[in-house]
């Protein structure tokens, strides 16, 4: 096929229709065409179902335009519906020399650059709700151009040193885009481009020139009606909506009980015929005027203007000054005026574009003079009018995978593109676990995941190796690591044992409970378990199972006043011995050991608390010299009432100490005091230089005398 000629094909719901164009001169010039309908459902909504029946139409109106025109037809240009359509947005700037004008090349270097920042925008986005769907871009959109910060319609040709601007990009899933590209191989033809329909209807229908309109492109198909937005002399918008022809179609079908071709027909009479001649499933033949059947039909018509109309509303913010209409549905009675109703526009603001008046391109075919010529028409044209984007094949696994070529494309291009997603291509580590054990957080890591096996064309290779066409792609993508696995007994050690608790032989076992449940040594832990362990053989668990209550091995700290001065009191209701050594409740019992214990009153008296006090000390002179003595040296008050030192000492006690009332008498002196026995002397006593007895009482700070008089 000649290079200034385009073979251009409408995939639609209802209908395929094959354009070859020619350009000639400043003038393009449509040398043939052929339209021929699917014989069966095989598409609906825009998608493909059944790949090798719209392959074998394609190849028949293939054959039929090169045997007509006698030129091989070797690829095609397409155009994919709205079906699932997202719209992602993206710039991208450069800085230059200053000297050089832009060309063409570095403009749509840029755009591609754009487009690549939508697309990832879009994968971002898709991530947080269904990141498992891929993506492809089926078209793009300049919203605008900026030249050193200044906007302009168009940068090539032009000089300065900083360009940016602006896309919006058109993406549909995978699935939609790979059925394009099956069906055309199968055919036996090459993919020469790919654009949106809508863009690609817009490139006739709604000239430059008519763009500084705020307006609404609506091509209303057999299974989709495609809609953009034009607003400030740029497409702003893209949408689509799962209705069209088809829906009518079938509520004829229901409403009269028809076949769906039979409805198709009796539906496309409608605008021409009076009455209509009908024939339903069960052969009764009847004659239905037209105008019955739109009032059947009115009921769907408006739900179909109205999604159109809420989709424009939403898309623009307001009714657009003015709506252009194409493809088959429009010709639907009173889907026009409806649509206008809904949008609040004059009726004569809502209108029919047809391929009559393209001045453009030059156009004899009957089957493309009606609205449902614009998108094939502008399929081929748009084709004409921007370069087509490359495609390269690769093979991944054995299996063809054709990707969009925006320059350098890896391996990991191709796997994104086949639908892989990055985050599984290497094995994922293996889930680990967190445990409380004994009131502290364990972490137990699973094994780590393993790298992917990549090869180009034999040899080993990474995510990042560029690929060329052609290149044949092997990939295993990495295995996952093994999730963590706690037993109970790769933890604790469970070794019964025995000792002797004050004379007594004991034979124990550890304490182990998970999640409050006893547990065997089998036992897997699971993930966020509360875990409580103690050895057999810690003191504490033996004292356990000889049977000391919980309360009585708990440690308290009372506080209490002294004359105005804090205190404090550790106090322990419970001394222990371990083989004779003095021990604590966590220290570990040897196997055969010997353990002692007694049990102190779980409150301590005030003589504990005043041990340190002069409550408990005498300090007085004897013969000069000055001694303390261990006695009683002042009256206990607890809460201003006398009590003795073996009352109990409470949490918050005040005590009030009087050392006027001591209760020491002359002869505790002697408990420090040490006086030699003379037979022969007398024995004088005195305090504070009077004669005093060994049952004198003493206070703090008194003089005794003590000695022999012979």
């Amino acid at each position: 096929m000649e290079q200034q000629t385009i073979f251009a094909l409408d995939i639609g719901t209802r209908k395929i229709m094959g354009v070859v164009m020619q350009k000639q001169g400043d003038c393009l010039e449509v040398l043939d065409s052929e339209m021929i309908e699917h014989s069966t459902r095989a598409m609906m909504d825009g998608q493909i179902h059944d790949v090798d029946a719209v392959a074998r139409t394609i190849r028949r109106i293939t054959d039929t335009l090169a045997e007509r025109l006698q030129i091989p037809l070797t690829s095609a240009a397409v155009a994919a519906a709205g079906r699932t359509l997202q719209t992602s947005r993206g710039t991208a700037a450069a800085k230059r020399g200053l000297l050089q004008e832009i060309s063409a090349d570095e403009v749509l270097a840029l755009e591609i650059e754009a487009v690549q920042q939508a697309r990832i925008a879009l994968l971002q986005e898709q991530a947080d709700h269904d990141g498992a769907m891929q993506y492809f871009c089926a078209g793009y959109s300049v919203v605008y151009y900026r030249l050193e910060d200044q906007s302009i319609q168009n940068l090539v040709g032009q000089v300065g040193g900083y360009m940016e601007l602006e896309v919006i990009a058109t993406f549909l899933p995978r699935v939609v885009v790979d059925s394009l590209f099956s069906a055309l191989k199968r055919s036996g033809l090459e993919l020469l481009s790919m654009t949106l329909e809508p863009i690609a209807a817009l490139s006739v229908a709604i000239p430059p020139g008519l763009r500084l309109l705020n307006l609404a492109l609506v091509d209303i198909g057999a299974g989709t009606s495609d809609i953009a937005i034009i607003k400030g002399g740029n497409i702003n918008a893209y949408a689509m909506v799962p209705m069209g022809g088809d829906e009518l179609t079938e509520t004829l079908a229901a409403h009269y009980l028809l076949d769906f071709h039979h409805a198709e027909e009796v539906k496309r009479k409608l605008v021409f015929e009076e009455t209509v001649q009908v024939e339903d499933i069960l052969k009764n033949k009847y004659t239905v005027e037209s105008q019955i059947m739109q009032d059947a039909l009115q009921p769907m018509t408006n739900e179909i203007a109205l999604q159109v109309a809420s989709q424009i509303l939403n898309l623009n913010q307001k009714a657009p000054d003015a709506v252009v209409c194409i493809g088959g549905g429009s010709l639907t009675p009173n889907l026009i005026q409806t649509l206008a109703d809904y949008l609040e526009l004059p009726r004569n603001r809502v209108g029919i574009r047809t391929a009559e008046g393209f001045e453009a391109i030059r156009c004899q075919q009957p089957d493309l003079q009606g609205p449902q010529g614009v998108t094939p028409l502008g399929i081929a044209y748009h084709s004409f009018l921007f370069p087509p984007l490359p495609f390269i094949n690769v093979t991944l696994n054995q299996a063809q995978l054709m990707l969009w070529n925006v320059g350098e494309l890896t391996v990991g291009n191709a796997l994104l593109s086949s639908g892989s997603s990055l985050a599984s291509i290497y094995g994922r580590p293996g889930l680990g676990k967190t445990m409380t054990i004994n009131g502290r957080v364990r972490s137990f890591p699973g094994t780590l995941g393993t790298a992917p096996l990549i090869k180009v064309n034999g040899e080993e290779a990474a995510l990042d190796t560029l690929l060329q066409n052609g290149d044949k792609i092997e990939f295993v993508p990495g295995s996952s690591g093994v999730d963590a696995r706690v037993f109970v007994k790769d933890l604790f050690d469970l070794e019964a044992g025995q000792v002797t608790v004050n004379g007594k032989l004991l034979r124990l076992k550890p304490y182990l409970r998970v999640n409050g449940q006893e547990a065997d040594p089998d036992m897997e832990i699971p993930d966020r378990a509360l875990v409580d362990y103690q050895q057999s053989n810690s003191l504490k668990h033996i004292l356990q199972e000889y049977g000391v209550a919980e309360h009585q091995m708990q440690p308290r700290t009372f506080h209490f006043v002294v004359d105005d001065e804090p205190g404090q009191l550790y106090w322990m209701p419970l001394q222990a011995e371990i083989d004779g050594r003095t021990a604590h409740l966590d220290d570990e019992v040897p196997w055969g050991g010997q353990v002692n214990f007694s049990l102190l009153p779980t409150q301590p008296t005030l003589q504990e608390a005043l041990q340190h006090t002069d409550a408990l000390r005498l300090p007085v002179y004897v013969n000069d010299q000055p001694v303390i003595i261990n006695a009683q040296g002042a009256g206990v008050f607890l809460d201003g009432q006398p009590v003795p030192l073996t009352h109990e000492l409470v949490e918050g006690s005040i005590i009030t100490l009087d050392h006027s009332a001591s209760n020491a008498i002359l002869s505790d002196i002697f408990q420090v005091y040490e006086l030699k026995p003379n037979l022969l002397a007398r024995l004088v006593l005195k305090v504070n230089g009077d004669e005093a007895g060994f049952t004198t009482p003493i206070k703090a700070g008194d003089h005794i005398q003590v000695y022999w008089e012979e």
